[in-house]
């Protein structure tokens, strides 16, 4: 059985904002789970540290007025906390 750690690394492997591919990004974004876990109980800040992530630690454009990225992004934290929570 996976822990809650696999299941979300899972999900930011699956989602792979910066496009490294599945098998790099189960380790890419690994080191950033103790964070999202501390964030699950509180969808707002999970999404601001998401957006903080990839701004200032991938040096993505994060546009949080465009309707793609709020949709995309709030529906990875969906899955996270859906995760947190069945556990």
């Amino acid at each position: 059985m996976k822990t809650k750690s696999e299941m979300i690394n899972r999900i930011l492997a699956e989602w792979d904002p910066i496009g490294v591919g599945y098998e790099l990004a189960i380790d890419e974004y690994r080191g950033y789970i103790p964070v999202i876990l501390r964030f699950c109980h509180d969808k707002k800040k999970l999404i601001n540290y998401l957006q903080n992530i990839l701004v200032n630690e991938m040096g993505l454009e994060y546009d949080g007025r465009n309707k793609k990225y709020n949709t995309d992004i709030q529906l990875i934290c969906d899955r996270i906390i859906q995760v947190y929570n069945d556990f």
